[in-house]
């Protein structure tokens, strides 16, 4: 084995050691995460908010085709007064138990107070009541198709085991291989025995 080939195997063995690491704390980000979003918005069956965003999944296509059942919307916490005609809000009625995202279409200006009148894309005729504004939950900032099925799916007992439990399990495993490798290579050598010594002895005597 050349001088050469010895120094690459501690090059390799360090960017592996380095990449591991990175994968590990990504995985790790991602478990805290996906806690995170799915019990902040336990109470009150309320969506999962980080940083005065919500999460929420659509589930019909009245919004269509700019968006379809099965997409996940971000929406952000707004003041309505920066709300304008053409963007899509996400709001929920008094007496409502779920919530619902059009987009405005004309905006009504009575005592200092603003009304929304909105309507999905995929209608042709406007909701029959205008939105006011402390009945806005939200501005929707980022639709990606079909993610909310995934999502969707992470929220059950199965999900949680496939995507936060298992990838637990492996960075655990990991580390624990790590622990082993480490106490293995810092492991102190056994002193050997002078086996010349006895020799040295005689052949002085």
């Amino acid at each position: 084995m050349t001088q050469q080939t010895e120094n690459k195997k501690p090059i390799i063995k360090v960017i592996m050691n380095i990449l591991s690491n990175i994968l590990i704390g990504v995985l790790g980000l991602f478990i805290i995460y996906m806690l995170v979003t799915m019990f902040t918005g336990r109470k009150g069956n309320e969506p999962p908010t980080i940083l005065n965003h919500s999460i929420y999944i659509v589930r019909s296509n009245s919004m269509s085709p700019t968006f379809k059942t099965g997409s996940l919307l971000i929406t952000k916490k707004v003041d309505g007064q920066t709300i304008n005609v053409d963007d899509i809000i996400t709001y929920r009625k008094k007496n409502d138990t779920l919530s619902t995202t059009h987009r405005v279409v004309e905006i009504i200006e009575e005592d200092n107070t603003r009304k929304f009148v909105t309507r999905g894309d995929a209608n042709n005729v406007d909701d029959p009541i205008p939105v006011s504004e402390n009945e806005v939950l939200g501005k929707v900032t980022v639709y990606i198709p079909l993610l909310g099925y995934v999502f969707g799916f992470i929220r059950t007992k199965q999900g949680i085991i496939l995507v936060i439990v298992i990838p637990a399990l492996i960075i655990m495993i990991t580390q624990i291989i790590q622990l082993l490798r480490y106490k293995k290579e810092n492991k102190p050598e056994t002193p050997k025995e002078d086996l010349n010594t006895g020799e040295d002895m005689n052949a002085g005597a």
